[in-house]
């Protein structure tokens, strides 16, 4: 028997198990340990004697195929079945890029390159997230432009913290999300879920719901990128292109910079068009041993008109047919060029790991700056007499520089905003032995203003300003400019972090403990005339968690947690809203919350096998103080408002199962039971509404995917299935969403690699396969759709809940290539 010399013996012990080697005509010796051993069985070889050298070639024809000149006289061809196409698909991750293995003290659901690559390229971090346990996306239009919301166990998206790169995303006045403004599928590497929990050194708040975490791709070693051409349904296409510099000399600096631009029509009503153009830049130095720091931008600007959140009377009557108007009249502010948005979003993160010590001390420093402005406009009257109210003082407007084209003034109503949000966290941990201490801090400045104008609409029914200007808008008689909005909030976030951390029995056991106390100041300001003028909140907490994992085998794991989280009242609770034509109470202010205050508690079990992949988590959570924005009675008439709602309990099971390759095939299933309830009785005026052992609102009490990924390296495809049980809207239980089922196909082919392009790739998506129509979730929520006797006898009235129209069938024909 001819056995190779080291050299070679290093180069097949490195590859990974599932490579299949083919060696014409001679045999090959090698000792099975390791991953060589477990590999054994996939291996296949074979060697004939050639002339004596030693080199590596990839195959330009077939990338999935190395020759390796062994020796001058041997020819090793290696078939890797593991693929990396220029988008970062490998062929080889469980349930198709559903599932990764976890190691943590809670439940993760992580997806990975292998998926997103598949999608549509205008997915959101929304829809990416759609088929793993206890998510229900809930989105209005094919390309993912307008709003939605992203639900948790039962639990609404402005209670889930998003974090792009260690940088936070979230509002910290509202705790909302905005997904279209993050960083773009072709660039993402892989996001994760812990469902009702959050990490100790997280910089977040408010984020009961649990934590969403993004990570970018890498840049490449090499120069090289990617460019995408997309083509679909309703008008729209796409382009991107992907640049990486590779690394810079022997600088260990390498940076890469994506850009992509989106246009379309709406997909139903008014074939209005939109627009997104965003750049994402990731730059990573190496500081060899030390450690290493990245720069992440992700910068964002579009353009769109709304659609329509229909009430469930309205779906029924004209299901995707109604839509605000496509013709103006002069009388009508539901002509749909005065409901527009435009706004831009500037998002930066750099994190630095440092090691010390041979390890034992690390370092982790991550400042960022979120920045978002612009706003959006919805039509409105004025009477033409100028007969306004300014807060809640009647005034007389100079309607001179406003057009009219009636009996009344139709005037566009834009609501404009600027938030700044820098910040820095640090994190520092000491290992000795099997401890590991984890301290640090985290500063957080937000200022976000908030101001809404009326200004002047032409004939044709276009604003004169989307946003408004001074020359266009309406004005007081001194010439002050009349705003209804006008509010100013800063907020001070510091966290102090202290844990510990213990790895014991040859890692078999992780415990871990740790305390965070958070204090927030949040002074404000409002400018229009009423109640409050400046205005403070202030909080302190401290929220503790634990946690335990032990791996009883390398196979077999079981996991525990304990978590609080706590949010205060949002930054818009502070002040009165009035409309400004009749002067009645939009919004009112509620400065006397408590702070919302959660405990979830969770064990599960995880399987991780060589062909199978499996995890079940049985999960509870009590809330105190809920905060809710519903509708309540004041002064006679029904006004969105801030509210307490006392305690909800939500409680159930997720399920997730996925397979590795089994004959190019790659299935998936996941599923979630939910129960939850509202603990107490909701307040309306001087009365309650009965609602105490109802179930929640937002909380299906069945959810499933299935997923099925094929991919021979050539040939792939997927189909993806979510079911979504029906879910009330209103706490009375009186009206719910009807159960729905959204199926989503994608097929491809890759060809071979020739001249200076790299694997070219034809990629068809189908979103909603069937064409059905459904509502896809609640966009508002109310106390009763019907009058309601509440407990101490008085007639409660009911209000309307609006909803997400599901996006319509969508054909997404796309082309890309490397280079």
């Amino acid at each position: 028997m001819m056995t190779f010399r080291m050299p070679l013996r290093r180069s097949l012990l490195s590859l990974t198990t599932g490579m299949s080697l083919i060696l014409t005509g001679t045999s090959v010796a090698v000792p099975k340990t390791g991953h060589a051993a477990s590999a054994e069985k996939h291996r296949h070889v074979r060697a004939t004697e050639k002339p004596r050298s030693q080199a590596a070639v990839t195959h330009p024809s077939h990338p999935h195929r190395t020759s390796v000149q062994a020796a001058e006289g041997e020819n090793i061809v290696v078939n890797t079945q593991i693929h990396h196409t220029p988008s970062g698909i490998t062929g080889r991750d469980v349930g198709g890029g559903l599932m990764k293995k976890q190691t943590a003290t809670v439940a993760i659901s992580t997806v990975t390159r292998d998926f997103i690559a598949a999608q549509s390229p205008a997915s959101s971090s929304y829809e990416l997230l759609r088929m793993v346990p206890g998510t229900n996306v809930a989105m209005s239009d094919p390309y993912n432009m307008q709003s939605g919301n992203f639900i948790v166990r039962g639990l609404n998206g402005d209670e889930i913290g998003f974090l792009m790169e260690g940088a936070p995303l979230n509002n910290v006045g509202t705790y909302v999300t905005i997904p279209s403004q993050y960083p773009d599928g072709d660039n993402v590497d892989s996001e994760s879920l812990q469902p009702t929990t959050v990490d100790l050194t997280a910089p977040m708040i408010g984020a009961a719901g649990g934590l969403t975490r993004m990570t970018l791709r890498n840049p490449a070693d090499k120069f090289g990128g990617q460019v995408n051409a997309t083509f679909g349904s309703y008008d729209t296409y796409r382009q991107s292109v992907r640049i990486d510099s590779g690394l810079l000399g022997n600088s260990g600096v390498k940076f890469y910079v994506g850009y992509s631009h989106l246009l379309g029509k709406n997909w139903r009503g008014p074939a209005s068009p939109y627009r997104r153009d965003h750049i994402d830049f990731k730059l990573q130095k190496d500081w060899e041993e030390v450690g290493t720091t990245k720069l992440v931008v992700a910068y964002t600007d579009y353009r769109l008109d709304m659609l329509t959140t229909p009430t469930m009377s309205q779906y029924r009557n004209y299901g995707n047919n109604y839509n605000y108007s496509n013709q103006f009249t002069g009388t009508n502010p539901t002509y749909y060029k005065l409901h527009g948005e435009d706004a831009g979003t500037l998002i930066v993160s750099a994190p630095t790991d440092l090691s010390f010590l041979d390890n034992t001390l690390k370092i982790n420093l991550t400042p960022y700056l979120y920045h978002s402005w612009g706003g959006f406009a919805y039509g409105a009257t004025l009477p033409n007499s100028g007969a306004a109210f300014y807060g809640n003082t009647p005034v007389t407007l100079d309607m001179s520089g406003l057009p009219s084209h009636g009996a009344s003034t139709i005037v566009n109503v834009p609501t404009t905003f600027d938030i700044e949000h820098p910040g820095i966290n640090a994190v520092a941990s000491w290992k000795h032995g099997i401890n590991t201490v984890k301290a640090g801090y985290w500063f957080d400045y937000t200022r976000q203003t908030y101001e809404t104008t009326y200004g002047g609409v032409s004939a044709s029914g276009s604003p004169l300003s989307l946003l408004g200007s001074d020359s266009t808008n309406a004005h007081l008689k001194d010439g002050t400019e009349y705003k209804s909005t006008n509010w100013l909030t800063e907020t001070y976030t510091h966290g102090l972090y202290l844990g510990d951390e213990i790895n014991a029995f040859n890692d078999k056991l992780l415990a871990e403990a740790g305390v965070k106390f958070v204090w927030i100041h949040r002074p404000g300001y409002n400018y229009i005339p009423g109640p409050q003028s400046n205005v403070d909140q202030n909080a302190f907490q401290v929220t503790p968690q634990v946690g335990f994992r032990y791996q009883f085998t390398p196979e077999h794991q079981i996991f525990l947690s304990g978590n609080t989280a706590f949010r205060m009242p949002t930054a818009n609770s502070m002040f009165n809203s009035y409309n400004g034509a009749t002067g009645n109470l939009l919004i009112a202010g509620n400065n006397q919350q408590k702070n919302e205050f959660s405990i979830s508690e969770e064990i599960g079990y995880r399987y991780t096998g060589k062909q199978i992949m499996a995890t079940a988590s049985f999960f509870n959570y009590n809330f105190t103080n809920r905060q809710i924005s519903t509708a309540a009675i004041i002064n006679g008439g029904s006004v969105n408002t801030f509210i307490n709602a006392g305690g909800e309990t939500g409680r159930g099971v997720d399920v997730e199962i996925g397979t590795r390759p089994w004959h190019h095939f790659r299935p998936y299933v996941s599923g979630e039971y939910l129960h939850v309830t509202t603990d107490n009785n909701l307040r309306f005026g001087n009365d309650y509404l009965p609602t105490a052992g109802k179930i929640a609102v937002r909380a299906p009490k069945w959810s499933a995917s299935m997923g099925l990924n094929y991919d021979d390296g050539s040939l792939f495809g997927n189909v993806n299935m979510k079911y979504i049980d029906s879910q009330y809207s209103t706490f009375m239980d009186d009206e719910s969403l009807p159960a729905h089922t959204n199926v989503d196909l994608a097929i491809g082919y890759r060809f071979h690699s020739g001249l200076h392009f790299k694997q070219p790739e034809l990629r068809l998506n189908i979103q909603n396969l069937a064409g059905s129509t459904y509502l896809s979730g609640s966009n508002s929520v109310t106390g009763a759709a019907h009058a309601t006797r509440g407990i101490h006898g008085t007639m409660i009235a009911g209000s309307a809940p609006t909803y997400y129209l599901g996006a319509g069938r969508a054909f997404i024909g796309t082309f890309s290539v490397g280079f």
